[in-house]
């Protein structure tokens, strides 16, 4: 997407919420640098149960701006408990990632709000700069930043658009098109599978011959076979996968997102539900030996 579009998409999501993209719109112009990505109503998530929306959101540097109206004040609790879809859930960032939130209360004089603006437009400005930010992610493969970082993490902001980009770009491969739900690669010298589940919920079933379910807090993931034939998967408790969710993004493209490495807990009697609990968060990527540990 042409950034200039992402731009102008981005900010009209606050179109109807008349402070809120006033504020924004001033705080994005204050910062004055086109190197960082901005992202509007975005989730963040709190433990289990608890999700909440921040207005603007930038990955790069991890802060986020939350804009506090008068009415958004009295409905607060209202807004934790709305219902998201498994898409804006997937999409969430986690509270305890070192996220940064920086409040306006919108309810300011005009000369308050402005100083305000501008001290928030300078401190991320600051940050930008303490990070060397040069040009946005979107423009930087993952690779190189995983190369550069040494591993890959469940609350980094990435999204991969092809299955074959995560193949070729963490896990060594050379795949020019690739359809299958999985494929395998070594870690420590033991076979483990890395998997891309359509994720469903009791209300939206994704798929017509497997669900896959995942709770809130990620970690645990059930597979459950509703084929109706009698051709069934053997697989043995232990198993890995590293797993790489299908979500879709605010503009209703679809991407892949890290979400951890899972070991096979229990098998049903039919052999029919498997259940995945999760052992670990972090993908360590070795590119100079192409090795991998979890």
């Amino acid at each position: 997407m042409d950034k200039v579009d992402y731009l102008i998409r981005t900010f009209s999501r606050t179109k109807r919420k008349d402070y809120e993209n006033y504020i924004l719109n001033a705080i994005w112009q204050g910062i004055d640098c086109i190197d960082i990505r901005p992202v509007t109503q975005q989730f963040v998530r709190v433990n289990a149960d608890k999700y909440y929306l921040i207005d603007l959101y930038f990955p790069q540097i991890n802060i986020g701006i939350e804009v506090d109206e008068a009415f958004h004040k009295k409905n607060i609790e209202l807004d934790l408990k709305r219902s998201l879809t498994i898409e804006e859930k997937l999409s969430s960032i986690r509270e305890d990632s070192l996220f940064e939130i920086k409040r306006v209360d919108a309810t300011l004089s005009l000369q308050e709000l402005t100083v305000r603006i501008k001290e928030i437009s300078l401190e991320i400005k600051e940050k930008i700069i303490e990070n060397d930010i040069t040009q946005w992610d979107t423009d930087i493969s993952v690779k190189e930043r995983v190369e550069e970082k040494g591993f890959l993490s469940v609350d980094d902001f990435y999204r991969f658009r092809l299955m074959t980009d995560v193949a070729n770009q963490l896990f060594f491969k050379e795949y020019k098109g690739f359809q299958r739900a999985s494929f395998s690669t070594i870690v420590e010298d033991t076979p483990v599978a890395v998997w891309f589940p359509i994720i469903s919920t009791e209300d939206k079933k994704e798929h017509n011959q497997w669900l896959n379910y995942l709770d809130n807090t990620w970690s645990i993931l059930e597979e459950k076979n509703i084929r109706g034939d009698d051709k069934l998967h053997h697989h043995k408790i232990g198993e890995l996968r590293i797993v790489f969710a299908k979500i879709r993004d605010h503009f209703g493209k679809f991407n892949y997102r890290y979400i951890g490495n899972f070991k096979l807990n229990n098998i049903s009697a039919d052999n029919k539900v498997r259940s995945y609990v999760k052992i670990s968060e972090t993908l360590y990527i070795d590119y100079q030996n192409q090795t991998i540990t979890l």
